[in-house]
């Protein structure tokens, strides 16, 4: 210290002493230097920061300052500061390059000029030229307000730093012994704050907080820092306060802090700024899907993501500073990836690989990585980020993209029609090869030209015969591109293999951007359709054996000639033509020679009628010939007899001559009928007519017919109704034993009580209900009530006595036959020990599928077998071994000879002796005298039933008869 910083001293109280050493002394203070402007601004002080910045000795002399600074002369360099000094109370002057320690920053003096003692001073203190801002002023002890003089006044005042000094009550509370104006400024300006507790003008905010540093400071003896965030009052600002316990008040047990605290609020806002960008960073990372990885140079992992941990399941902390292939229960393809990572940091290029993961899961997810080398500020590889997507979905999508692409090209490339692009200009863009087989060549030939240049390719190549005008095709295609609407249509044209038929669709495209630029040709042969839709058409108008118009093309000729007749006043004719017995053609010589029949006569028709008569074919064995223009009846019947003596002639067909023989029927309009409908059917009654009096024949329409088809028709419904109405009624002839006489059952028969009719015989209805398809509903109906009354008499009967039942030749082509008649006998409970089924031997000779099988079901069920009226068709003693019969009933036509005839003797004779030896029962039907059962019983037949014994008769007077339960229920 120099000897005029000692006077200054020495000119305060003794405590001035202690107080600039601590002060100025401070080696953690700013480099500072005191001027006496008195003494031509010689050095007075300099504190130890200054010496090291200028690299003084203790004994500088006091000509240093102004010698070491400039050239000027003192009085002349002091009459500059004085000026300034006039002006501001700072002045700055910046520091020469040959003196900065710091070549990289700029630095200045900054002269504050004060009084101590009423004599003027000047401080010089280092601060940074680009902010005016003292580099690290912080004193270690600062006087008391009350003790310090003008002079130190001044230069804490000057300060940018806020100073205070502060004291900790005996409430352990911090008192305010001191604060410079910046601090005030702070505190309470313009106030009085000496002895006041610091927490009184603090926030609530910060209180405890404060009160927490306040027990710090207790029981703390070293240098300690804290951070507040101040309230409204203080506009947010963050507030950094750095406490230096001292003792420079001299009181006994007292602790004392000399503070000093900052506006770090940029700091502090910057901080903030940068944990939120990187909590943001770290929330984005940590939440993105994809994996990342950072690797150090020596590609060991420095951290790594969630989504690194789920797809690995792997913990982070197992994962940090490993290599990849250091993990365990990942595959392959983490030595792999390490060697991605080290050449990535060999060469300090960004790559981006496609790699299947081995997770050891069922299914290794594809991972898109890029690696991304990191690099320092010296520019060398740091290490290396890694961001892996998970692209497994995205390839199984383009996978299955691909795959729908080969199936939808193999859908198209295979496709039986041809599918075609055409461009705005109609020329073909695209086809599949079907096109290319139409035109016989390859597609290559074919693309570029329009459908109409396509015909004339075809013209020039091939020959083909094509239009000279432009093709429908082509049409269409314009249309499309005019009005962008779609067109479904059939269209036709020629190809290498003849004219095709094709049905097509024309559908507009578009591109991306919406803009039309294509048509798309769908299109498929339907030739074959067409030609089978005019075959359909033809055959529902003409017949396809003789190519004659078949009925409804007749009735629509003969509807509109009865239009025309009824107006212009005159007569029309129409014959209906059988061929007689045409069965027998087909059965005899096959149905070859049936269709040759047909077609000859239908040569011979169109030969014999006029060209104004219209033939036609209107049923398998039935020609119809309209007459549009008859003079009177006379020369109608005269036409029509020419027509038969002209068709009537035997055909040959090679060696074989056939017989001909047709009837007629015929019906003139306006004469027998007056509308279209009663000219043909009143036709067909006469046709029907002439076939049922006189085959060859020809009948001509009267009232009688109508009535008497009205009454068959009567008849038919009557039967129908019958069946509904349970009319029909069971009635039992019984069969007995030729050796006691005893009753050995019955056969049912079924009788029709009509309300009106009254009986009517089986001859009369049972035809009828054949040809109405009836006659299994009757037997069905003969079963179900018999089986009621056997269920009855069960009891009763021994196990010899059998009740028959007839079934007819179509019942065994029904699905449902064993179902049905096993339905009935289980309804009632019935024995089927007493109940025996007759067939014919027509049933044997009809084709039926399956019918030796149901024959033998039938007989499983426990049913007796009968073959009904033996010897009167096409016998066969091959049906005997073949199926399961048990009993044979002999005709009664043999029967009722056998007195008279010797050789009615011999058959019955010979098929009693066959049965026998087949150990079947037989029974003689039709028995009417003693005669006849005297030779039947001498023959050894076993039972017979005629009306020697009785007549068929209701079953209600056969149990009377016979002691059986009348009624149904009655046991």
């Amino acid at each position: 210290m120099t000897s005029s910083t000692k006077d200054l001293v020495d000119a305060t109280s003794p405590s001035i002493a202690s107080i600039t050493e601590a002060f100025f002394s401070s080696t953690d203070g700013a480099p500072l230097f005191i001027l006496d402007p008195s003494s031509d601004c010689r050095v007075i002080f300099s504190n130890p920061p200054a010496k090291r910045y200028f690299q003084l000795s203790d004994d500088c002399g006091d000509q240093w300052f102004i010698e070491c600074w400039g050239r000027d002369k003192p009085d002349t360099w002091l009459d500059k500061f004085t000026a300034q000094f006039e002006k501001s109370s700072k002045v700055y002057q910046r520091i020469p390059d040959h003196l900065l320690r710091h070549k990289n920053s700029a630095q200045e003096l900054c002269f504050i000029q004060f009084k101590a003692q009423e004599q003027l001073f000047i401080a010089a203190v280092i601060i940074n030229s680009d902010t005016r801002v003292l580099n690290n002023f912080e004193p270690n002890a600062i006087l008391s307000a009350l003790e310090l003089g003008d002079f130190y006044h001044s230069v804490l005042d000057n300060l940018h730093q806020a100073i205070g000094l502060f004291e900790l009550n005996q409430n352990e509370k911090l008192e305010i012994v001191w604060l410079n104006e910046k601090a005030m400024k702070y505190v309470a300006p313009h106030t009085t704050v000496k002895g006041e507790l610091v927490e009184s003008y603090l926030p609530d905010n910060i209180q405890y907080s404060w009160g927490e540093l306040e027990k710090s400071l207790k029981t703390s003896d070293g240098d300690i820092t804290c951070s507040f965030l101040l309230g409204d009052r203080f506009n947010h600002q963050a507030c950094e306060i750095q406490f230096y316990p001292v003792d420079l008040l001299k009181r006994a047990g007292s602790k004392q802090f000399l503070a000093t605290w900052f506006n770090v609020t940029q700091r502090y806002q910057k901080e903030v700024a940068e944990t939120q960008k990187r909590q943001d960073f770290f929330n984005l990372v940590e939440n993105a899907p994809d994996v990342i990885i950072r690797y150090d140079v020596l590609g060991r992992r420095t951290y790594v993501n969630h989504m690194f941990e789920k797809v690995t399941g792997l913990k982070r902390d197992d994962a940090i500073g490993k290599l990849p292939a250091e993990l365990t229960g990942i595959g392959e393809s983490t030595n792999l990836l390490q060697r991605h990572v080290m050449s990535t940091i060999q060469s300090g290029l960004a790559k981006t690989e496609r790699m299947v993961m081995d997770t050891g899961s069922e299914t290794n997810p594809t991972f898109e990585i890029r690696f991304l080398p990191e690099f320092s500020k010296l520019g060398a590889v740091s290490g290396v980020l890694l961001i892996g997507r998970d692209i497994t979905q995205q390839e199984q999508a383009i996978q299955q993209t691909r795959t729908s692409e080969t199936q939808f090209r193999s859908l198209v490339e295979n496709s039986p029609d041809y599918i075609c692009r055409y461009d705005l200009d109609c020329k073909l863009l695209y086809s599949n090869p079907v096109l290319a087989r139409l035109f016989d060549c390859p597609i290559s030939d074919l693309l570029g030209r329009t459908p109409t240049e396509l015909n004339q390719f075809l013209h020039k190549r091939f020959g083909v015969d094509v239009p000279q005008e432009e093709s429908i095709l082509h049409h269409h295609l314009k249309n499309v591109l005019r009005t962008q609407n779609s067109i479904e249509c059939e269209i036709s044209g020629p190809t290498v293999k003849g004219q095709i038929h094709s049905y097509v669709s024309l559908t507009p495209e578009y591109s991306a951007e919406g803009v039309l630029s294509s048509v798309l040709v769908i299109g498929r042969d339907i030739t074959e359709l067409k030609e089978y839709q005019e075959r359909v058409d033809f055959l529902s108008k003409f017949d396809s054996l003789t190519g004659l118009p078949n009925r409804a093309n007749l009735l629509e000729k003969v509807s509109s000639k009865v239009i025309n007749a009824a107006l212009d006043s005159h007569k029309i004719g129409l014959l209906v033509i059988g061929v007689d017995h045409f069965k027998n053609i087909n059965d005899s010589f096959g149905y070859k020679y049936g269709d040759f029949v047909l077609r000859a006569l239908t040569a011979r028709l169109q030969a014999v009628i006029s060209s104004s008569s219209y033939v036609a074919r209107i049923g398998a064995d039935e020609f119809g010939v309209f007459l549009p223009t008859v003079l009177n009846r006379h020369v109608f019947n005269n036409e029509a007899e020419r027509i038969a003596n002209a068709i009537s002639k035997p055909i040959r067909i090679g060696e074989t001559e056939i017989i001909i023989s047709v009837s007629m029927g015929a019906c003139l309009f306006p004469d027998d009928a007056d509308d279209l409908d009663d000219i043909v059917r009143y036709a067909d009654s006469a046709l029907f007519a002439a076939k049922a009096t006189q085959r060859g024949s020809i009948r001509y329409y009267s009232q009688e017919l109508t009535d008497r088809a009205l009454e068959r028709m009567e008849f038919r419904n009557s039967i129908r109704s019958g069946i509904k109405n349970k009319e029909f009624c069971v009635y039992l002839q019984p069969k007995i034993s030729l050796f006691d006489g005893s009753l050995m059952g019955a056969e049912a028969l079924v009788r029709w009580h009509h309300p009106r009719r009254g009986l009517v015989t089986p001859d009369s209805f049972i035809p009828v209900a054949e040809e109405m398809g009836l006659i299994s509903e009757i037997d069905m109906l003969v079963l179900d009530q018999l089986c009621e009354y056997l269920s009855s008499w069960r009891s009763l009967l021994d196990d010899g006595q059998r009740f028959a039942v007839n079934l007819s030749a179509v019942q065994f082509n029904r699905q449902d036959l064993i179902s049905s008649i096993d339905k009935i006998v289980q309804l009632h409970h019935c024995d089927t020990a007493n109940l025996e089924l007759e067939i014919t031997e027509g049933v044997l000779l009809v084709h039926c599928e399956h019918l030796e099988e149901k024959i033998n079901e039938l007989k499983a069920m426990g049913f007796t077998l009968a073959l009904d009226d033996f010897g009167t068709g096409y016998s066969s003693l091959s049906y005997l071994s073949r199926y399961p019969i048990d009993v044979l009933k002999i005709d009664r036509s043999f029967i009722m000879d056998m007195n008279q005839s010797k050789s009615s003797q011999v058959l019955v004779k010979t098929i009693v002796s066959m049965a026998q030896n087949l150990d079947m029962k037989v029974v003689a039907e039709g028995v009417e005298d003693h005669d006849q059962v005297s030779l039947l019983r001498e023959y050894g037949v076993d039972l017979a039933q005629g009306f020697l014994y009785s007549k068929p008769i209701p079953i209600e007077q056969f149990a009377e008869k016979y002691g059986l339960p009348v009624s149904k229920s009655a046991i």
